[in-house]
């Protein structure tokens, strides 16, 4: 008989980890993180040059603002916003969980970068919210 524990596997958007190690693989995306609702880091993986602590809390502040804006801006179901710089750009994308902030150079393709992120949060939202 055998004593070693099977550990199922998380059902798709119910591993933040995950959903964000997946998001990570796009292309000229050079980092993000998963933010509750309160600014609390749940997952990051940033450049050195970043810190979390100060993103987390901006995400969160964003993110709840593009919450209660989104219904009357009229902008869907998943609440989504890209900020852009010569320097880069950020994704932010909000979920019954928090947010996703995804970190990305300025020759990134946004339109993939946007779908995937829209793709991540629809699955979070049927892991956590339904």
């Amino acid at each position: 008989m055998s004593t070693a524990a099977v550990i199922p596997c998380p059902a798709d958007g119910r591993n933040l980890r995950g959903v964000l190690a997946e998001l990570l693989k796009l292309e000229h995306i050079i980092g993000g993180l998963v933010v509750a609702p309160d600014g609390l880091v749940i997952a990051a993986n940033l450049p050195r040059e970043v810190q979390a602590e100060p993103l987390s809390a901006l995400a969160a502040a964003l993110g709840r603002e593009l919450e209660l804006r989104g219904p009357r801006l009229r902008r869907g179901t998943f609440p989504m916003a890209q900020f852009a710089s010569v320097s880069g750009a950020a994704f932010l994308g909000s979920t019954p969980v928090g947010f996703i902030v995804l970190l990305g150079e300025p020759r990134a393709d946004w339109d993939a970068i946007r779908t995937a992120l829209r793709r991540a949060v629809g699955d979070v939202y049927r892991a956590w919210a339904g």
